[in-house]
């Protein structure tokens, strides 16, 4: 069965195609329950002879069932959409948590190169100011740590999506 959205469409007409299939489905699911009730007033009916009895409840359950044919393709394309926003809003985050990741290695990069520029430039200088460089290696140090920790935080995050794509 095609789904009556296509991928290139506009999100405005995605999400109007998809309140419209909500609709649809409600009013299946709303028929259905009228279709039940025609058929338990049936069964309960004593003004009806048998062979009537059985004659509309065939119809009903015939009628029931194809609605429950209905009902099921209709609820699947929206859980369909319904999975397809989430996915892509879970990309969205994924995306942006990288470009934040991303950025903040840029910047931690550059603050390490100039730090190690500074203590070359200075080693070779001074020699015997080591004490007076230990102060920024710890700072190298925990920037380090830090840049670590990112580490850490992105393969969370990558084995929060496979869960995800497992499930």
């Amino acid at each position: 069965m095609k789904l009556p959205w296509t991928h290139n469409k506009s999100q405005l007409a995605f999400e109007s195609e998809l309140e419209d299939t909500k609709k649809k489905l409600k009013s299946l699911k709303f028929e259905r329950d009228l279709l039940s009730q025609m058929i338990l007033r049936v069964y309960e009916s004593r003004d009806i002879d048998e062979e009537d009895k059985k004659y509309l409840l065939n119809k009903y359950k015939l009628s029931l069932k194809e609605l429950e044919s209905q009902i099921s393709t209709y609820s699947a394309m929206v859980e369909v959409r319904e999975l397809e926003n989430a996915r892509e809003e879970l990309v969205n985050l994924f995306n942006s948590k990288i470009s934040q990741i991303d950025k903040r290695i840029d910047e931690l990069s550059k603050t390490l190169s100039g730090i190690s520029a500074v203590n070359q430039i200075k080693v070779e200088e001074q020699p015997t100011m080591e004490k007076k460089e230990k102060p920024k290696a710890e700072k190298a140090e925990k920037e380090e740590d830090k840049l670590e920790e990112l580490y850490k935080e992105v393969n969370t995050v990558l084995e929060k999506l496979e869960q995800i794509e497992i499930q």
